[in-house]
């Protein structure tokens, strides 16, 4: 299924399971044939559940996030800043249970309908605060952080904050990394998050998407496996999980590498 097929639905052929506001902005919960969806605004998807295959991440800029499982495979505790429609916590209790996952969401609407119509696993660890809040008030180490925030449907302020980055850093293991999905209107937008990173983070790394506006950062105390590695280990995770990131690591674009 392309998720063109999503945008191109007429209004009368989809269902409208919820239907509401935030930030002023119209939500609604819509489904069709096996899919459902979280709308916001005038066409923006903010995720998709198949539900014939809950676990499977269908946006492409999810998917990506789960790179990191191909940097830290022996991930052990994990931070979702930002939940959304539960996408990575139903991938990851489905296919790497051992995880401990966290998720902070600062919206109690959305966390309500990631329960009720996207299948958030009761095991989740979800918080209701803001991200910026929550870790300035936690020291607690994870493998892995993942930040997918947007306000409505607008970039965090918080992404181009130093404060930001000096508490990830202080709850990230040294051997961790952290991935960011950014969806920037310029060059300019994209200089403004890496800079902070900069700061805490020697190993910075990209990948764009050709069809998307969408920008993943990925970064990291250390330097990321060689390109051969990665390959191998994307390879085992589509034979065990059907999640098919063998094209990434040939896409990664080097920003930063301390010597």
């Amino acid at each position: 299924m392309s998720l063109e097929k999503i945008y191109e639905l007429g209004t009368d052929e989809s269902e409208i399971l919820y239907s509401g506001l935030i930030d002023n902005q119209s939500i609604e919960v819509r489904e069709w044939e096996q899919y459902r969806w979280l709308h916001l605004g005038d066409s923006s998807v903010q995720t998709v559940i198949q539900l014939d295959a809950i676990d499977q991440v269908l946006l492409p800029n999810i998917q990506a996030l789960l790179t990191t499982l191909l940097f830290c495979p022996s991930t052990s505790r994990l931070l979702n800043l930002g939940l959304g429609g539960a996408s990575l916590e139903r991938f990851l209790n489905s296919n790497r249970p051992e995880i401990k996952i966290s998720s902070v969401e600062s919206n109690e609407q959305i966390i309500q309908l990631a329960k009720d119509y996207f299948c958030l696993p009761e095991v989740v660890d979800v918080i209701h605060d803001t991200a910026e809040r929550f870790l300035s008030n936690h020291s607690e180490i994870y493998d892995i952080i993942l930040c997918d925030i947007f306000i409505a449907d607008m970039q965090a302020s918080c992404l181009s904050d130093k404060d930001f980055y000096a508490n990830i850093y202080k709850c990230i293991d040294k051997k961790g990394v952290l991935a960011i999905n950014i969806l920037p209107e310029s060059e300019e937008n994209v200089v403004n998050v890496l800079l902070p990173i900069k700061n805490h983070f020697g190993y910075i790394y990209l990948l764009e998407f050709p069809d998307y506006m969408n920008v993943i950062i990925f970064a990291s105390c250390h330097k990321l496996p060689e390109l051969d590695e990665l390959e191998k280990r994307a390879k085992e995770l589509y034979e065990n999980t059907e999640l098919d990131l063998r094209a990434i690591p040939e896409r990664l674009n080097v920003i930063l590498e301390t010597v």
